[in-house]
This record gives C-alpha cells, sequence and structure tokens, in this order.
C-alpha cells in the first residue's frame, strides 16, 4: 500500500475537534513505512492545514470535497476543481429564496452574510476560524457576483429537510454542478467532476500511485466517493450504516483506536 486518503472531521478528528495521541502514532508509523497518508477533507485549505501542521500527514492535501489539491508545504496549488461565479451567486440566490444559511469557499476564505455568521457560524463547534479568514457581508449573492476569487464550493444549511429538497432540487436544474453532505442539516455544492475519490485519482497518477495501491478512510456521505475509488475502503465505527455497508472493513470511532485500528489493518494487507 502506497496512500491512504483520510478524513479529517469524524475520522482523523474526534469529536471536539482533536486528533488523538494514537492516530498520531499511527500516521507516523505508516510514514515511516513508506505510505502517503493524505487528508481528504470538505473544510478549506488553511482550515485544515491548521488541524495537521504537526503531523506526520503528506504534503499534498485534498480540500474542499476534493474541489482543491495543494501541497502544504509550499502553499501551491495543483489542481482546481472551481464553480463559475455566475452560477455561485445564482445558486446562492436560490438557497436564500428557500431559506437556508450558505457558506461559500473562495480562496482561502469562507464567505457569509453576517447574519448566518453570528446566528449560526460563530456557535458551530469546532469551525472558529480566524477573522483573516471570513468574509461577511449584507449581500452575499452581490459580493460573489463581483468577486475576483476562485470559487470551490458552496453549503446550504438548513434543519428543515424541505427547505433543503426543494433548494436542491431547484439548485440541480442550474449546470455543471454536483452535490454532497457531511452531515444531516447541510448539502455541499462542488463544480461537476471535483469529488475526494476523482482529486485521489488525479493525485495518485501525479504521484505514480497505482489506484491498487490505495485505501481510504472515512465516516460521511461526502466520503462515499473516495471509498468507491480506491482499493480498500473503510469506514469509521461512527459513520452511519449507509456507509458501512459499502465497504470492506469497519475500524473503531473517532473518539477511541479507529485511525489506529484502521491504519493497522491497511498494513496487514500488504504482510
Amino acid at each position: 500500500m502506497k496512500l491512504i486518503a483520510v478524513d479529517l472531521d469524524g475520522t482523523l478528528l474526534n469529536h471536539d475537534k482533536e486528533i488523538l495521541e494514537g492516530s498520531r502514532k499511527a500516521v507516523a508509523k505508516a510514514a515511516e513505512a513508506g505510505i502517503r497518508v493524505v487528508v481528504a477533507s470538505g473544510r478549506s485549505n488553511l482550515e485544515a492545514q491548521g488541524f495537521v501542521k504537526d503531523t506526520a500527514c503528506d504534503r499534498w492535501l485534498i480540500c474542499s470535497n476534493g474541489a482543491v489539491i495543494v501541497d502544504r508545504m509550499t502553499g501551491e496549488r495543483h489542481k482546481v476543481w472551481q464553480i463559475p461565479r455566475e452560477t455561485a451567486a445564482e445558486t446562492v440566490r436560490r438557497g436564500e429564496e428557500c431559506g437556508l444559511r450558505m457558506f461559500l469557499y473562495i480562496d482561502d476564505e469562507i464567505w457569509m452574510t453576517n447574519d448566518t455568521y453570528e446566528q449560526i457560524f460563530s456557535k458551530m463547534r469546532g469551525f472558529q476560524v480566524p477573522g483573516s479568514m471570513l468574509h461577511l457581508t449584507d449581500d452575499l449573492v452581490g459580493d460573489v457576483a463581483s468577486c475576483k476569487g476562485v470559487v470551490t464550493k458552496l453549503m446550504g444549511w438548513s434543519m428543515d429537510a424541505d427547505k433543503k429538497c426543494r433548494a436542491k432540487e431547484w439548485m440541480s436544474e442550474l449546470p455543471g454542478l454536483t452535490f454532497t453532505s457531511s452531515g444531516p442539516d447541510n448539502f455541499e455544492i462542488m463544480a461537476e467532476g471535483a469529488g475526494k475519490g476523482e482529486a485521489i485519482r488525479w493525485l495518485a497518477q501525479e504521484l505514480g500511485i497505482s489506484m491498487d495501491e490505495t485505501a481510504a478512510i472515512g465516516d460521511s456521505d461526502n466520503d462515499l466517493n473516495m471509498l468507491h475509488a480506491v482499493r480498500h475502503p473503510i469506514a469509521m465505527g461512527n459513520a452511519s450504516d449507509h456507509v458501512k455497508e459499502q465497504v470492506e472493513f469497519v475500524t473503531g470511532t473517532c473518539n477511541t483506536d479507529g485511525i489506529e485500528r484502521a491504519i493497522a489493518w491497511v498494513m496487514e494487507q500488504d504482510a
């Protein structure tokens, strides 16, 4: 095995948004054996880097649900699947009209309205990011339409399932978009062709690694794309039954020894 892709939230991070010491040691052991442990997260580049900077995780980082592949040592973006800003602005308009809270990942910033930040984002556990990474506005649609940055991901958030369903159905009429979800209250939107699985395929080819030499560990629907792409798909013990049914091995939870057991199991496949 030469590459293990690892999700962050609910996988490498426990529910307190920390990396357990046993998980750190397991990643280091894999790295010492010549296995690249590549983080593949729905978070933005700088968010993800903040969690893995003191680990033995590989220098390559997959973020924004696979829409961005970056070298975290140099900050260089090697591959980006971007959403045209006109499409992004219209997607936001439709989401807001349906009553959703909308978030956008543009370059290394997270964009949202002031009200969404005050009422929702600031209270989200584990999502307190520096002010320099936030773009707050009272006119999200207008700001997005005129922005010069690269839009890599949007997120629609609501606890009302009917609102999410109506918004997603309406947004799906727009061309060039793909949808996934990392939790019960959201759905995430990327450019068509983007996904953690596609990013892993691109990276493996770039590194000269066969997909038969890859594994992935995840817990949510937005991980299924990469779990289907690799040779050895692994679900965390805290994953939904829907995810567990589609993998080769189910490990422990993110709060216990899930990463340790998963990496040990992967390394055994080469024994």
